[in-house]
């Protein structure tokens, strides 16, 4: 997949465009958001420059949907908060850290670490807890978030404890779906097991990027939703069309007290009650 720190899946036209987007990033400053990339868009190891800390840090790509991925997080802020509610996210922190408290962030389907990397820049003094099913990609994202206090499970994110397989190996690496099966390879835990494990922090943010497989997350034993000020996940109607995927967790997130918005692939579940 890689010869001499090169993607050599690209072909010269997918170079070639890649490096008009990001000379017009550079250019524009990177249209002034926090991270700049720094590094050429087709090499493994990518610089970035973090405005708000002055100082620059790496991490690693293996292709082109990785970095697909590494520039929806980093430049263009998938998980960002720069909207109207983001003022009273950035509040809750700092009021949890100003009283000594860890804020807990989950990331459900961690892949490469991008969204786990992106996590620990902004918040640095979060607890993450990273869990991702496939060894590959988990692998790559402790190598992403390598000398960070970041907590890391093979996993996949369920209702309840189970087994599931990972069921289209041969996918995109960013693409994973599981299902459940008895003496399933890949351990499903549930997010009340990682609260549980996890007593003297303060859960802060959740996030959910698990193929579908939140038909099950959703299925049951919610209770955990009204304890995170911030949800996001990403939802996969679109990949099982006529199986109403989302019913479950739109069911659940239309009872609570809660705002709720679309931006670009993400849905945003913000409490008006903890903020």
């Amino acid at each position: 997949m890689r010869r001499n720190g090169h993607f050599v899946r690209l072909t010269g036209r997918d170079c070639a465009i890649r490096m008009f987007k990001w000379a017009r990033h550079l250019a524009g400053g990177g249209s002034q958001r926090r991270f700049l990339s720094l590094t050429p868009p087709f090499l493994q190891r990518q610089s970035i420059y973090d405005r708000a800390t002055k100082r620059t840090f790496h991490i690693w790509l293996r292709d082109a949907i990785d970095h697909k991925v590494y520039e929806g997080i980093f430049l263009f802020g998938d998980y960002g908060f720069e909207f109207a509610r983001g003022i009273d996210i950035q509040k809750f922190y700092d009021a949890r850290v100003a009283s000594n408290e860890t804020p807990l962030i989950i990331d459900c389907g961690a892949n490469s670490g991008l969204a786990t990397r992106f996590f620990r820049e902004i918040y640095p003094r979060a607890r993450i807890v990273a869990v991702e099913p496939d060894a590959a990609n988990l692998a790559l994202a402790k190598r992403n978030n390598s000398a960070l206090d970041v907590e890391f499970f093979q996993a996949g994110f369920g209702c309840s404890a189970g087994r599931a397989d990972i069921v289209n190996p041969q996918g995109e690496n960013w693409a994973y779906r599981t299902e459940l099966r008895d003496n399933g390879g890949v351990e499903i835990v549930s997010v009340d097991s990682i609260l549980d494990a996890h007593p003297q922090t303060t859960p802060f943010i959740i996030k959910i990027d698990i193929e579908g497989f939140e038909s099950n997350l959703f299925a049951d034993n919610t209770g955990w939703i009204e304890r995170f000020p911030v949800l996001v996940i990403e939802l996969h109607d679109w990949l099982f069309p006529r199986t109403a995927n989302s019913k479950n967790f739109l069911r659940e997130i239309s009872r609570l007290d809660r705002d709720f918005l679309y931006r670009g692939e993400n849905a945003f579940s913000i409490s008006n009650t903890l903020l």
